[in-house]
């Protein structure tokens, strides 16, 4: 077993007094992140650090979405994203959902938000979920000072949704569910 192994196992102190600090591995989307004593974990599915990371990351986009439309849908984005990649265990898939009504049938992220009531009736109880994620949150946070932030929200749930691939049968059906029939609008 290698040092990074024995890091990533769950939020352990390092007993050899290497200076490690204690990680916890994030139960939703498997980052390895330093553990952080005392936060409180208002996400389900995720780990209390990963989902302050979150937190952190997106800190920001929370603090101009109410003034900026672009930015409010950024953050949506963002928020579905983080919610597809931190499933919890038989709840519906809502977030895929989410996702794939924004980035395959084009609907705005704030317009598929405000579908939410359709979107949770007709989203999928998926048995499975990605083994591996491409991108997590802690990828986000580490090139932040490199890239722009709304072009790793961007990329980063493109991803998050090519990873669901198994299930986009399932969950396309349910986001064309979810949308409102043409002859509604008649």
């Amino acid at each position: 077993m290698s040092d990074a192994d024995t890091r990533a196992d769950t939020a352990t102190a390092d007993p050899a007094g290497s200076g490690w600090p204690e990680t916890e591995v994030c139960p939703g989307c498997g980052a390895v992140t330093a553990a952080v004593p005392g936060l409180g974990n208002r996400s389900p599915g995720a780990s209390a650090s990963c989902a302050g990371l979150f937190e952190v990351t997106v800190r920001g986009l929370q603090e101009d979405a109410a003034q900026d439309v672009p930015t409010a849908a950024l953050l949506q984005l963002a928020t579905d994203g983080y919610a597809a990649q931190h499933p919890v265990d038989g709840e519906p898939a809502a977030a895929a959902v989410r996702l794939c009504l924004w980035l395959e049938r084009g609907t705005d992220p704030l317009r598929a938000a405000e579908l939410a009531g359709r979107v949770d009736d007709a989203a999928p109880r998926l048995p499975f979920r990605p083994v591996r994620w491409t991108t997590t949150v802690a990828d986000l946070a580490a090139d932040l000072d490199v890239v722009d932030l709304p072009a790793l929200v961007r990329s980063w749930a493109d991803a998050v949704w090519t990873d669901w691939g198994a299930a986009h049968p399932a969950v396309r059906a349910a986001a064309d569910a979810a949308l409102p029939s043409p002859d509604a609008a008649r």
